[in-house]
């Protein structure tokens, strides 16, 4: 019996040990969405995938549906990342958000709109310092963003710092100012979400 290969783009959101060798990652892909699939012998020290399959990597991977999970079976490099993994400041931003991403997502959905946003938030992460007084400007503002694309919460007032060209370095300095009333926004949303 052939199974058919889906070769994608995809970010690994967060992954978890499964069985013996093995193991479970989400990665919210650009043709699928959300899936959760799995590696089989990754944690094995001859494993070729082990050092591509990484928490907060951009990959290109190809996977073939099982029974009920995904599963991997080839993945290669898209973005390395290297200067956001070499900055301790940067991939715990990087990292905050796919846990974001990884706690908010629900099911397999195409969504291309997000993954371009994605890509973006990386653009920026790879082009900017982002220096500690504005590191909670920048959770708090992409944070909003997803929840304002996913439908929980109101974009109303924060139009300016939704666009496509918000992830600026002079943006993230006028949000700053305004950070405080995003809060009650994003607790609402995320409480009434039950996420």
């Amino acid at each position: 019996m052939t199974h058919h290969i889906y070769h994608t783009r995809g970010v690994i959101l967060g992954s978890q040990p499964s069985g013996e060798s093995n193991r479970f990652y989400k990665i919210f892909t650009d043709e699928m969405g959300l899936v959760g699939a799995t590696a089989q012998s990754v944690r094995e020290g001859r494993s070729k995938l082990r050092y591509v399959l990484q928490d907060f990597s951009i990959v290109t991977v190809d996977l073939v549906r099982g029974k009920e999970v995904w599963r991997t079976i080839s993945a290669g490099a898209y973005r390395p990342l290297e200067v956001i993994k070499k900055d301790s400041v940067r991939i715990k931003l990087f990292a905050g958000y796919c846990s974001l991403l990884s706690r908010l997502l629900q099911g397999e959905a195409r969504d291309q709109e997000l993954f371009e946003e994605i890509m973006r938030v990386v653009d920026f992460l790879e082009a900017h310092v982002v220096e500690q007084e504005f590191v909670l400007s920048f959770e708090t503002l992409v944070t909003l963003r997803v929840l304002v694309h996913l439908g929980y919460a109101d974009p109303k007032g924060f139009e300016k710092f939704l666009s496509a060209t918000a992830y600026r370095t002079d943006i993230l300095e006028e949000f700053e100012n305004i950070r405080l009333n995003a809060l009650p926004k994003i607790n609402d949303a995320l409480r009434e979400s039950h996420l």
